[in-house]
């Protein structure tokens, strides 16, 4: 068996043997002769990499005059290679179309768009640069004034057309115009930017998104999000851990990057009737006719209702496509980078092989599938999917999995190869899952993409393969004593060399003096027979948000423990700027640890969104490093954080209590 990685030699496009390192000219992916697989996967539209986000033209700097502008004048537009690198974010509605399975048809859509694409471009960014965006809202004005002021709940979600901008996950300023999600940018205006990513920031896979309290849930549903990736370069020493992208850096195929990215979007576009009725068929599924363009602009209808996405029959898009075609080769270890950018919705990626190839006509062709029609055609070899990262944050030790449960707001860094030549479903095996966070439609599941895999070598034991190959590239990236500690990591599949931070135990704890916090969530729905018209309450430990009261204050250089539950219904739990280390997940009812599958393995990790099921109770700690500020924490079924699921914290300086007056560092 001959063990081969794809070089990133992006014009060459050859592959290395890594046994004797041996070049050898690259197949092309349409010679490879794949017997009985039908005509009508080849038809289906190929995978798509994402656009990286082009640095700004210095000529173009002022492009954009028309606009109210609140940047800074003296900012100096930097060329690409150097530290800082500055980027125009123009957000507009554009035109596009989206492929729907249930027609075999494109559907015309006009959603809210970054950079003029449909598909937000992703960010590639380095630690110690800093990074600049000019956010240019070039959205229309409402025609009904939409009286931001009123937006403390339980006044309904309004102004979808005001914005701001989130970068999910990093490890920034949350203050002034850097992760800023206080501010709010009219249509009209333009406003810059600036993050200065630290130097010891991890790399890793997050995303940006906006953030506006009351419109997130409609422009990220209206496709506006897109990977943020931080790559680095920095190696493992004896002394200190280093950037997993060193290790994995020969994987990155011609494609770059942006060919890792596997952004995870739903978007539940409709069409509307002259009464302002989402067309649909007897069954509910939404329709678009000849001349109708789908849109996302009714709040109620599409998005808030909790059954709305799954009787819509509209599918989880990657990067912009339902049901595309991936090509791969057999015997070759990919990294993907997936990210669920999606505003509400659990996606459970199964990988799994087609028993009988020409069985598979069905999954590129039929409109709608049963439960019993994938699992009779999708029936082979599960892909194991080999977690080396969440949230991009690197793993002590990888986690081995074949159902790879995504909540709205994961990242899952996985690497996996494919066994054999032959067809594969990448599929949602959420169908028959009570847990789902919104209501699916269990009749109809998702097949998200098809690949085909080319190429005749064979993986017969994929742990192994992934080992061996690991180890080489090991033993080429590194040397000398720091080699053989993370050789010898790698073969009991960890990757401790790598992880960014340090455990918080508890000494830590208790040196820090910090009473612990406890989080709760809970949605209250009104009974049937409601007169008074009460709304369904979102609320955090028995209260909505309130625009400018502070729910939480934490103290600069401590650390803390969090214990995260719910009370009606399951939430994905997100907090701004410092992630957290899952400590343990315990069973209400039992005491002991909880056996549900999606928190197999979480503990010792970190994270910066996790699920809190009504089951359990999640004990964390996290640290406050570094900055100081006031930012929010919330459920991210992004409807539920714009109704009042949402807490404002700030992190404030320690007192000096020797001798009165305020004191503290950074660290």
């Amino acid at each position: 068996m001959r063990f081969n990685y794809l070089y990133r030699l992006r014009k060459e496009s050859v592959f290395i043997a890594l046994s004797g390192i041996v070049l050898f000219s690259f197949q092309s992916f349409a010679d490879d002769a794949l017997p009985g697989a039908p005509a009508e996967i080849f038809k289906l539209d190929e995978l798509k990499s994402v656009d990286v986000l082009e640095v700004r033209n210095p000529a173009e700097y002022n492009a954009n005059a028309p606009f109210k502008t609140a940047r800074n004048n003296l900012t100096v537009a930097a060329q690409k290679g150097t530290d800082d690198v500055a980027y125009d974010l123009p957000i507009d509605y554009q035109e596009g179309s989206i492929y729907n399975p249930a027609t075999g048809k494109h559907d015309k859509v006009n959603l809210r768009a970054y950079n003029g694409k449909f598909i937000a471009p992703a960010v590639i960014m380095n630690p110690g640069q800093t990074v600049r965006f000019n956010l240019i809202n070039k959205l229309r004005v409402p025609e009904v004034n939409c009286a931001r002021a009123d937006m403390n709940t339980p006044a309904p979600p309004t102004c979808f057309n005001e914005t701001n901008l989130h970068s999910h996950g990093l490890w920034i300023s949350p203050t002034g115009n850097s992760d800023n999600v206080l501010l709010s940018i009219d249509p009209g205006v333009a406003f810059e930017y600036e993050y200065n990513v630290p130097a010891d920031h991890p790399a890793g896979t997050f995303w940006y998104h906006p953030h506006t309290h009351g419109s997130t849930a409609m422009q990220v549903a209206s496709g506006m999000s897109g990977a943020l990736i931080v790559k680095g370069s920095r190696k493992p020493t004896l002394e200190s851990n280093g950037d997993i992208d060193t290790l994995l850096e020969p994987l990155v195929g011609a494609g770059g990057i942006e060919e890792e990215v596997k952004l995870l979007q739903q978007i539940p576009y409709a069409c509307f009737d002259d009464h302002g009725k989402i067309k649909q068929t007897e069954k509910g599924v939404w329709i678009c006719e000849a001349g109708d363009v789908g849109v996302v602009e009714n709040f109620d209808l599409q998005v808030s209702s909790p059954t709305a996405w799954g009787k819509s029959g509209r599918y989880t898009l990657i990067n912009g496509q339902a049901r595309a075609r991936i090509n791969a080769r057999a015997g070759q270890l990919y990294r993907w980078r997936l990210i669920d950018a999606g505003f509400n919705e659990t996606v459970k990626l199964r990988i799994r092989e087609i028993s009988n190839i020409k069985n598979s006509a069905v999954l590129a062709s039929a409109s709608e599938l049963s439960t019993s029609s994938i699992e009779k055609t999708c029936s082979g070899q599960d892909v194991t999917q080999f977690e080396i990262a969440s949230d991009g944050l690197t793993h002590k030790k990888i986690i081995t999995k074949t159902i790879n449960v995504l909540q709205p707001g994961y990242r899952s860094d996985i690497l996996f190869s494919l066994p054999k030549k032959g067809i594969y479903c990448v599929y949602d095996d959420s169908s028959k899952d009570p847990d789902s966070t919104v209501s699916a439609l269990k009749e109809n599941p998702k097949v998200l993409a098809i690949i085909v895999a080319k190429g005749n070598d064979r993986v017969e034991n994929q742990e192994k393969f992934l080992k061996d190959t690991l180890v080489a590239l090991a033993q080429k990236q590194f040397d000398g004593p720091v080699q053989k500690i993370i050789i010898d990591d790698l073969q009991k599949l960890e990757t401790n060399k790598f992880v960014p931070h340090q455990d918080i135990t508890v000494n830590e704890i208790l040196a820090s003096k910090q009473k612990p916090v406890y989080i709760e969530f809970n949605l209250v729905i009104p009974p049937n027979d409601n007169p008074e018209n009460i709304p369904v309450q979102f609320l955090i430990n028995n209260s909505a948000f309130q625009m400018g009261r502070i729910d939480q204050t934490l103290t600069l250089g401590t650390a803390q423990t969090w214990f995260l539950s719910s009370k009606s219904v399951n939430h994905p739990f997100h907090i701004h700027v410092n992630p957290f280390q899952i400590i343990s997940i315990t069973d209400k009812k039992t005491g002991k640890p909880s056996t549900e599958p999606q928190y197999q393995n979480l503990v010792g990790t970190w994270k910066d969104t996790i699920f809190v099921n009504t089951d359990v109770v999640i004990e964390t700690r996290t640290r406050y490093e570094r900055y100081i500020g006031e930012y929010v924490l919330h459920c991210h079924i992004l409807e539920h954080e714009d109704q009042g699921m949402m807490q404002s914290v700030q992190v404030v300086l320690p007192r000096n209590t020797s001798g009165g007056g305020h004191s503290g560092h950074h660290h």
